[in-house]
């Protein structure tokens, strides 16, 4: 009968502050290894052919845990004091730390070694993580270490917008299943080549949006009051990206997708102001399109940047309803469907406001941008 021995994949170490860490590996000869569960293989013996220890990597810890501290983006430089608002606190990041040896991060080899993904999350006060991980120990004054953060959290990749990469680089996968909900609002921050005698060793991540946020206006031009504009749907359609990667890093997206994406609004997604309530009077329809802008879906839209400049192509159907006391029906229906295209840019950190001027007969569209990220901006 051939016996097995049972090894348990564990690391051997020294019991030191500095030390040194070893991993056993087992070399066989060729044939097959039964793996079970609780990390345990078993190997027949007859098949081993050499067991050693093997050195590996080793940070050694001084006593000064790393602490985190996520805090709004604060767009223009002031004097006000960088917030963490509960539309942060409820959120959940992964964090993931990168040491180089106590030297300045090295672009060519971001990898991480320290923290790899770690949830953090604010309870009672304060961001937490367990298990704490502890600041490098060095003998030079100067011991950097770099730390990225993303949300929304994604554990072993069950969030169903974010995967991570598995080669331990702060690399994450991001799929715009909805983009008009704001629990896939990508938020990110990093905290380069700093040191625990910063902030008693508490490293502060400022959120920024890695996504552009794109909100829909309608404004009608002077109509008499008889007269509603209600909206039935308004489309948009464009090489607007819905896969790609964000590099924590180089805080540049990567590898984004180019296909044609269409979007539709209607029903419930169009603010219950603007929604076509169906034939009947205008007295009986919402208080529909006025001179005033409004937001026409309950949410934005939130998209991955654009690798330059698209065209964006806005399908509007509305009906122009107007009370008629002369008519049989007592009112009078008209339905317009109007196609109209805009180039545009959109940018990671940027929000859009696309006004869509409607008037009896015609359509005309208006946008301007501005940065996405002053205090107390990280939800809607």
């Amino acid at each position: 009968m051939k016996r097995n021995i049972i090894f348990l994949l564990l690391s051997v170490s020294a019991l030191s502050t500095f030390a040194q860490s070893y991993k056993m590996v087992i070399r066989v000869n060729e044939g097959a290894m039964q793996g079970n569960e609780d990390n345990i293989i078993s190997i027949p013996v007859d098949d081993i052919k050499e067991v050693t220890f093997e050195e590996v990597e080793s940070i050694p810890e001084s006593s000064t845990p790393i602490t985190f501290q996520i805090e709004d983006y604060i767009a223009v430089p002031t004097r006000a004091i960088a917030t963490t608002t509960s539309a942060l606190t409820n959120r959940k990041y992964g964090v993931f730390g990168c040491y180089n040896n106590g030297e300045p991060i090295n672009p060519s080899k971001v990898v991480a070694n320290l923290i790899n993904n770690q949830e953090l999350k604010y309870i009672d006060g304060s961001w937490t993580y367990s298990p704490i991980v502890y600041w490098p120990e060095k003998n030079e004054s100067s011991n950097y270490a770099s730390f990225f953060a993303y949300s929304p959290y994604s554990e072993n990749g069950n969030n169903e917008y974010v995967k991570v990469s598995s080669s331990s680089t702060p690399v994450i996968e991001y799929e715009s299943t909805d983009p008009m909900n704001d629990a896939g609002d990508l938020l990110y921050g990093n905290s380069l080549n700093t040191t625990q005698d910063n902030n008693n060793g508490c490293v502060n991540i400022q959120s920024r949006h890695a996504l552009a946020k794109l909100n829909l206006y309608a404004v009608g031009t002077n109509f008499e009051s008889e007269t509603k504009i209600t909206i039935e749907s308004i489309t948009i359609s464009g090489k607007i990206p819905n896969i790609g990667s964000f590099n924590l890093y180089s805080q540049q997206w990567e590898n984004r997708s180019t296909d044609v994406q269409t979007y539709k609004l209607e029903g419930n997604t169009l603010s219950p102001e603007l929604r076509d309530a169906g034939d009947k009077s205008a007295a009986n329809q919402p208080v529909g399109v006025q001179t005033v802008s409004k937001q026409i879906g309950i949410s934005p839209f939130l998209f991955i940047p654009t690798e330059g400049e698209q065209e964006i192509t806005v399908t509007v159907k509305y009906y122009v309803t107007t009370d008629d006391p002369n008519l049989s029906s007592g009112y009078s229906r008209i339905h317009n469907v109007i196609t109209k295209r805009i180039n545009l840019k959109l940018e990671k950190s940027y929000e859009y406001d696309l006004k869509i001027i409607l008037g009896l007969t015609s359509v005309k569209l208006d946008i301007t941008s501005s940065v996405w990220g002053d205090s107390n901006n990280i939800s809607f």
